[in-house]
């Protein structure tokens, strides 16, 4: 994915992106670095498009969670290939 719009439309990255907002976000990052603890991506998991931050690396495996700990799903570490891109732009809404 070159570049993608996304629309945000959970609370679990709250206070930094919230219901509504858009995102456009790109693979193009990945292919010249990889991805680093702190990057905020978008997803596949379980046939949802998701975003997450990136909190660590384990075993070739990657541990991502939401911003608003009270608000967010446990989501199992991931592999590389799951991820469609990091989130470059906040459209707010």
């Amino acid at each position: 994915m070159l570049f993608g719009i996304f629309r945000i439309s959970g609370h679990s990255m709250m206070p930094r992106l919230n219901p509504g907002d858009r995102v456009i976000a790109s693979s193009l990052p990945y292919f010249f670095s990889k991805p680093r603890i702190g990057d905020v991506i978008v997803f596949r998991y379980n046939g949802k498009t998701m975003v997450k931050r990136i909190k660590k690396f384990s075993d070739k495996k990657i541990i991502v969670a939401g911003d608003n700990s009270r608000d967010s799903l446990e989501i199992k570490p991931m592999t590389l290939n799951q991820i469609l891109g990091k989130i470059l732009f906040i459209l707010n809404t």
